[in-house]
């Protein structure tokens, strides 16, 4: 079982400043992290201009990806930029992948970032010296780089790299972001299990079957500062049992007028959490 969690473009519109709007991002991010999200979906609020909403989910997502990245990778992969200029005021993610460490040792896996280097392909595991890449990838890297999931081997009395199909699945190793230029209901129907919906205006989360739930990839869908979901989801045309299997309400009785976003994904994946476990 793995939830999913689906964010407006939106997300952060009640922000008044970049910074503001970084600090509420890595929220979703931290949260994500303690409930090992794997992937996190930002979808289209209908009520966003274009033009505004494709600036707001680059932003989301690059901001997202930046926290999600290790931080010995993060000065190669991501450039300067006004959507990053004030994450430096965050706290570290602490997830399994990013390691601390300069030191590394054989059957170590971690992420790095490879290139080539003078005709060899070369990897950054964020030790003190690149490690050659024993199996690079078929592509021509030519000058980019790529991000990769690698084990640490010892070949030749010699620490070198050897790249994995797949990151660890044993432990949590961070989140996908994946964004949808097109509106929620769209948006959710490549999703294969069960679509939960959240609005003050459902039922309560106590209402849920937790057999209805078990063993299942789950996706809960959030909604904007300003909108809800079936509002959202009215300018499409559409109801809330058009696309989602539960509508749930996951605080009844709050001593104030709204949630934030931040505080509705908190108290909803708690609370599922619960109910499944």
């Amino acid at each position: 079982m793995t939830f999913t969690i689906a964010i407006p473009d939106s997300a952060v519109s009640d922000c008044s400043d970049i910074r503001a709007k970084t600090e509420k991002i890595f929220q979703f991010a931290r949260i994500s992290a303690i409930y090992q999200v794997p992937d996190i979906m930002i979808y289209h609020d209908p009520f966003l201009k274009p033009e505004e909403a494709h600036r707001e989910s680059r932003r989301i997502r690059r901001i997202l990806e930046y926290i999600e990245c290790p931080q010995y990778l993060r000065k190669r992969l991501f450039p300067i930029s006004r959507d990053t200029s004030a994450v430096g005021v965050l706290s570290p993610l602490a997830t399994p992948h990013h390691v601390l460490s300069k030191e590394i040792k054989p059957n170590e896996i971690r992420e790095a970032v490879i290139f080539l280097l003078q005709g060899r392909t070369v990897g950054d595991v964020g030790s003190l010296h690149l490690l050659e890449v024993i199996n690079p990838p078929k592509f021509s890297l030519q000058e980019k780089v790529l991000r990769v999931t690698a084990k640490i081997i010892l070949k030749d009395d010699k620490l070198k790299l050897r790249l994995l199909p797949n990151s660890p699945s044993d432990i949590y190793w961070g989140y996908k972001v994946h964004v949808s230029k097109v509106a929620l209901s769209k948006a959710l129907l490549n999703f294969k299990g069960i679509k939960i919906a959240t609005s003050k205006t459902c039922e309560p989360i106590t209402s849920l079957n937790p057999n209805d739930l078990q063993n299942k990839d789950i996706l809960v869908t959030f909604g904007s500062p300003y909108k809800g979901i079936p509002e959202m989801l009215k300018a499409e045309g559409k109801k809330i049992r058009d696309v989602f299997d539960h509508c749930i309400n996951s605080l009844t009785h709050s001593g104030t007028r709204s949630l934030r976003l931040e505080e509705a994904m908190m108290i909803t994946l708690s609370k599922l959490d619960l109910i499944i476990k």
